[in-house]
């Protein structure tokens, strides 16, 4: 009787779980954007925030990050601060447990170097961590989607 009830059981439910793998979103690196909600600097709280995002388009990354923390030197000639559109090097993708998605990239302009670590999670949450080569590394969380062309 026992095996009858798991048999039951197993049958009615395997429907439901292909069903709620087919819902799982498919994460495309070539073509995000992830939505800030919250930036976490290491010297000061944890802050919500709003209108701020980075997007991957193929081998250029747009950010529009704000940033607080301790810069080790002045970066001469730039005012934008982490409002920039720059190629991507060195991008590399690798699948991470749970179903996650990692991509670690970097990417330059004329005074400074920045390096990415992005984790992405099948129920669109997504954690940045951003490390300038000028300045002291700052993490972030939002949720991701895939534009439209």
């Amino acid at each position: 009787m026992k095996n009858i009830i798991s048999a039951l059981l197993l049958f009615l439910c395997t429907p439901l779980a292909a069903t709620a793998q087919q819902d799982t979103p498919k994460v495309d690196p070539e073509n995000i954007c992830i939505d800030v909600n919250y930036m976490m600097p290491q010297r000061y709280p944890t802050r919500a925030v709003n209108d701020y995002l980075l997007c991957l388009k193929g081998d250029t990354v747009i950010s529009q990050l704000p940033y607080m923390g301790q810069a080790y030197h002045a970066t001469y000639g730039n005012t934008d601060g982490l409002n920039f559109k720059l190629p991507i090097t060195k991008k590399e993708v690798k699948p991470g447990k749970k179903g996650r998605t990692i991509i670690q990239f970097t990417c330059n302009n004329s005074t400074a170097t920045y390096d990415f670590k992005i984790e992405i999670y099948p129920d669109r949450a997504a954690y940045i961590n951003l490390t300038p080569s000028h300045a002291e590394s700052i993490s972030y969380k939002g949720e991701w989607n895939t534009p439209a062309e």
